[in-house]
């Protein structure tokens, strides 16, 4: 086999294509987008590696570009150069992997979601990992033990390829938030958040806020998936075979966390023609999200999880009421009997069903008539958006009156 290249290679394209399969069942076969388009997300990732290997090619013939070269000759401790090399070489392949994304995300609207950037990022990664894996099994294969080459093998299909993953899917997650950058600072804003590394930055390039928060949301990305991949390269580099696999598993258990949570599920990228009017004037529209804002940052989730359900009833296409449900639902504990109740919302752009609907109402009217409490705007000052308020005006309990009129919840404090 060794004097047969084409052979060697085709053999370990095969094998090295039978993890990739796998991992692509399992991550996309309950995909709500096209095969068509995993694949070639995936495809295109396949090409990554060897554009890497290309640059390393140019560097040699041109050695004077040669930055992990520089590295070498100018960095005196062993460990410090190691770490360094790793960071340049995780930064080339993260970058590449996260431009395939967003290059077919600018020219096909593929993400709608946060989870979406997720989700793709992998199958660049996978794609980038098949290829590199065929490249070490073609380069190894005629050198080492027939064990050495099967446990290589294992290790290289689970852990490293999960690795590749877990990079890509944390830089797109960060990614998602970037492009999303509109309604989730729209909702910073109501909450009275602000950051002051977004104001550095929109001050220092003379950029938007609205930009400088997305700027910060892809740097933020990129360098974890950098620090996450520096470390993994550098606890194989001493064969730290353990602390690597328990690193995998956990970056792989933080990855279904990321996936878990309902702000992930919301669309956020619809068509603005099919968007359906709101049915509610837009001052008292206002007034009702700034209530809600204040109850968020109190942590009355049930409370804001009441309110966004009316306001979709009245505007369902609200991203930034949709928005304050889903991290409601991430709030509260797991074990909330409405949350159990609302398990399944959030998840598509298709509101409650009238079975669930209902099932909601009798929970509601269950739980005042047992405790018998009416919710009260708090006494203490507050910060809303930008201005100071003891409590809601009489304009917003006016308002909050008409829009809870059905009697769910009241602001008329107790006699």
């Amino acid at each position: 086999m060794q004097d047969n290249p084409l052979l060697l290679l085709g053999i370990s394209t095969f094998f090295a294509a039978v993890p990739a399969v796998i991992w692509l069942f399992v991550i996309f076969s309950k995909a709500e987008k096209g095969k068509k388009t995993v694949l070639l997300i995936f495809l295109l990732g396949c090409l990554t590696a060897p554009a890497l290997l290309g640059l390393q090619y140019l560097w040699d013939e041109f050695p004077q570009f040669n930055l992990a070269a520089f590295i070498e000759n100018n960095v005196q401790s062993q460990n410090a150069m190691f770490m360094w090399t790793f960071v340049l070489f995780g930064a080339m392949e993260e970058i590449i992997k996260f431009y395939v994304v967003k290059a077919v995300d600018q020219k096909t609207l593929l993400v709608n979601r946060i989870n979406d950037a997720v989700r793709f990022s992998l199958a660049a990664a996978l794609g980038f990992s098949f290829t590199e894996n065929i490249y070490y099994l073609y380069q190894f294969w005629p050198s080492v033990s027939q064990g050495e080459l099967i446990g290589m093998y294992i290790f290289r299909s689970i852990f490293t390829t999960c690795a590749h993953m877990i990079f890509s899917g944390i830089f797109g997650y960060y990614y998602g938030i970037g492009k999303f950058t509109i309604t989730l600072t729209e909702q910073q804003k109501i909450t009275g958040k602000s950051s002051f590394i977004t104001r550095l930055i929109s001050e220092l390039f003379g950029i938007s806020l609205t930009e400088s928060f997305k700027q910060k949301m892809i740097l933020k990305g990129l360098f974890l998936a950098l620090f996450i991949h520096a470390t993994y390269n550098y606890l194989l580099q001493f064969n730290a075979v353990l602390p690597v696999i328990i690193f995998v598993v956990l970056g792989f258990l933080y990855l279904q966390y990321l996936f878990s949570r309902k702000t992930g599920h919301l669309i956020l990228t619809i068509d603005p023609s099919s968007k359906k009017g709101s049915v509610m004037a837009k001052k008292d529209e206002d007034v009702v999200v700034e209530l809600m804002g204040m109850w968020f940052n109190e942590k009355r989730y049930v409370d804001v999880l009441h309110i966004c359900e009316r306001l979709l009833e009245r505007d369902p296409d609200n991203e930034v009421v949709q928005l304050f449900k889903a991290k409601a639902l991430d709030k509260m504990d797991d074990k909330d009997t409405y949350k159990k109740i609302l398990n399944t919302v959030v998840k598509t752009k298709d509101d409650l069903s009238e079975n669930q609907k209902n099932i909601i109402s009798k929970y509601l009217t269950e739980k005042e008539s047992k405790q018998k409490i009416a919710n009260t705007l708090p006494k203490q000052e507050t910060k809303p958006l930008q201005t100071e308020q003891k409590e809601a005006s009489p304009q917003s309990k006016d308002v909050l009156d008409k829009f809870t009129g059905e009697g769910t919840f009241s602001l008329k404090p107790k006699k």
